[in-house]
């Protein structure tokens, strides 16, 4: 008689949709289990009916009868009231949802998608537990055979006991040796069964303990799961090292625009995410060599084709038993336009002081030749040859003083008479010049909606800079366009303007822009565009002064300024200044009396400017003092103070410059009457002739 047979372990598959089945039967295959499916719950009731399972796996959402209702059923009929259920589900509602399932006699939840590893680990515990009851029933049913055979084989011997007298000693100790042995067995069975009882006990304690770990794993796999997806970083797993995108988390998605179905299943490379095949070489190269990375730079191509600067960080990991790469993408694109923009502006402030610097002796050497020039005249009434050519220097020195005016502009050292202005009429004024000067082919349109227009600043400044765009506008759309003025308000807060290279205040600004329909700039211009004498032009067509006098007229108006441009679709440059409420009164302007006889102290430590100012000065009627600085200037002072009606005074000097030496004259006198002329010629010529 055999004692044992092979134990089939039949489980029991219960879920509404044919894909679930076929993948819990994927992961259960090659396990060595019966497994039996059912697509709904009569077809599961009516299999538990037929068959013993060791499990049964049931969905909980499905048609006509859920899996709490067959769960139900099952524990209300003897036959099928002791088969395990572990449910499946895509979710949980909240908590009352779980405790609805153990209620009705589930002893585990699995969550949708199933992790393969604990999917096959929970089957496996409740498939030996079957395997062991059923070998437990075996040799019960083995004991009880062999206790019938051994009752059986009494039956005959008493009975041949009666038929045979004389063999009764010989058959008594037969049966007393038979019942000693089936004492032994029935001692050996009972210490079986104990020893099968503390088994079960210790499964059970093994099981809850597993559980307890399960539910520390499922909660450890959840809290990175969230890490995951909610990080600001964005996150790709890849295979390694053919790189074949397996993951990504929402920042990703967010970050570079690549959906997940799009990602899944392709390389970087295939996607035209790495613009650059021999980078991600580079990058695998450090991997590889290094077991990691940690802030490698790259650019990556977005779904919208923009490049993103990037750092790489990256380390080999075991993800679904394969080795992958995992990588986080820190994007630091707006934190290199800023320090490229920050680098810019310091250039820029060099460039200006040097340009505020050049203008200042320019100016010197200008205003001694058109001085000389004014004082030549008188001398060459009857020399129409020589006026002639006298007047070509003059033409020729007055331009070169425009020049330095724009250098001036630039470095903000000019001296502008800022006033409350509104910058819509100033714009009205400026286009109304400008349509005079581009091509019938070109459109002008505007899209004024701002609605505080009202600043303080210099509209003369303001109306240059304007021309300059509109001007440089028209040059890039030789075959026609369209040229469009707008005005915006915007407000900028004190993080912004922390960050931004401009030397700005929080407040309200209007945004002017000027955007055309040209041939666009490649990046590398726009890096020097705002440069003095940079000029992309034709020599003798641009003296590379127009963008860098918009860039110090911004900047004088404490503004910023901004150029976006993308070769063959246009460029736009837009000017942020601040606007006031526009109940500020506007300052009146102070003006110039001609007068005559006066005595003058000019203080300049030029000696050109100081001989050509004082021939000049005389000649209009006036007596002049000379100082080639504040020191001599306060000397002179005190001992001519009653004479001197007037001060001319230059800033830049050594020894003691001209805001000193003012501070120091008022202290002398509050209601000294003192003129700056410095780095201007015009602004000393409007003196003298006045």
């Amino acid at each position: 008689m055999t004692l044992s047979k092979q134990i089939t372990i039949p489980i029991l598959l219960v879920d509404d949709r044919q894909e679930n089945l076929l993948s819990m039967q994927a992961i259960l295959e090659g396990e060595g289990y019966e497994l039996v499916l059912a697509q709904n719950g009569n077809e599961a009731l009516s299999q538990t009916l037929k068959n013993d399972f060791a499990l049964v796996l049931l969905d909980v959402q499905m048609p006509e009868m859920d899996g709490f209702e067959v769960a139900s059923l099952m524990r209300s009929n003897p036959k099928t009231n002791n088969i395990p259920v572990i449910f499946v589900t895509a979710g949980m509602k909240d908590i009352g949802f779980e405790f609805k399932g153990y209620d009705v006699g589930a002893v585990d939840y699995l969550m949708k998608p199933l992790e393969p590893v604990v999917f096959r680990s929970k089957v496996r515990v409740f498939g030996e537990m079957f395997r062991q009851r059923k070998e437990l029933e075996q040799h019960k049913f083995h004991l009880d055979q062999l206790v019938e055979e051994k009752t059986a084989a009494l039956s005959r011997t008493a009975f041949e006991l009666n038929e045979r007298n004389l063999q009764l000693e010989q058959s008594n100790r037969e049966l007393a040796a038979i019942e000693e042995d089936m004492r032994g067995q029935i001692h050996e069975f009972v210490e079986t069964h104990d020893q099968l009882l503390a088994t079960e006990e210790m499964l059970r304690k093994q099981l809850d303990e597993y559980e307890q770990s399960q539910r520390e794993l499922n909660e450890s796999v959840n809290n990175l799961k969230t890490v995951f997806d909610v990080s600001p970083l964005a996150f790709v797993v890849s295979s390694y090292p053919s790189g074949i995108i397996l993951d990504i988390n929402a920042t990703f998605t967010d970050t570079f625009g690549y959906p997940r179905d799009m990602v899944f299943g392709h390389t970087g490379l295939e996607l035209g995410f790495w613009p650059d095949a021999e980078i991600r070489k580079h990058f695998l190269q450090a991997v590889e060599t290094q077991g990691k990375v940690s802030g490698f730079s790259a650019d990556i191509r977005a779904l919208r084709g923009d490049q993103r600067k990037v750092l790489l960080y990256s380390s080999k990991i075991d993800f679904n038993k394969q080795p992958c790469l995992l990588i986080v993408f820190m994007d630091v694109t707006e934190q290199k336009l800023m320090e490229d923009q920050i680098r810019q502006s310091q250039k820029m402030d060099v460039l200006g002081q040097l340009a505020g610097g050049v203008a200042h002796d320019f100016n010197n050497m200008l205003t001694a030749i058109l001085g000389s020039i004014e004082l030549l005249y008188p001398h060459l009434n009857n020399n129409e040859k020589g006026l002639k050519l006298l007047g070509n220097i003059q033409q020729a020195a007055t331009r070169s003083a425009d020049l330095t005016q724009q250098l001036l502009s630039f470095s903000r050292k000019g001296q502008k008479d800022f006033v409350q202005i509104n910058l819509h009429e100033t714009i009205a004024e400026t286009l109304t010049i400008l349509e005079h000067t581009i091509d019938r082919k070109i459109s002008l349109q505007t899209k004024l909606v701002a609605t505080k227009t009202t600043l303080i600043g210099n509209a003369a400044l303001l109306q240059n800079a304007l021309l300059n765009l509109g001007v440089n506008a028209r040059d890039a759309m030789t075959e026609g366009g369209t040229i469009t003025v707008a005005t915006a308000n915007m407000n900028f807060d004190e993080s912004y303007c922390s960050l931004s290279p401009f030397d700005i205040e929080p407040g309200d600004y209007i945004e002017l822009s000027v955007a055309d329909t040209g041939t666009g700039i490649d990046q590398d211009t726009i890096t020097h565009i705002f440069e003095p004498f940079f000029t992309t032009k034709d020599v003798g067509k641009g003296t590379g002064l127009g963008l860098a006098s918009v860039y110090g007229t911004v900047k004088e108006h404490g503004g910023a300024v901004s150029v976006f441009s993308e070769p063959g679709v246009g460029t736009i440059f837009k000017l942020y200044l601040p606007v006031i409420s526009g109940e500020e009164r506007q300052g009146g302007q102070n003006e110039i009396k001609k007068l005559s006889g006066l005595g003058i102290l000019l203080v300049d430590d030029e000696e050109l400017i100081r001989e050509i100012g004082k021939e000049l000065l005389e000649m209009l009627g006036h007596h002049v003092y000379l100082a080639e600085n504040g020191l001599e200037a306060l000397q002179l002072y005190d001992r001519e103070k009653e004479n001197i009606s007037l001060v001319i005074l230059d800033l830049v000097m050594p020894k003691m410059g001209g805001r000193d030496t003012l501070r120091f004259l008022r202290q002398r006198n509050k209601d000294v009457k003192v003129l700056v002329a410095s780095l201007a010629y015009h602004s000393f010529c409007k003196l003298i002739k006045a």
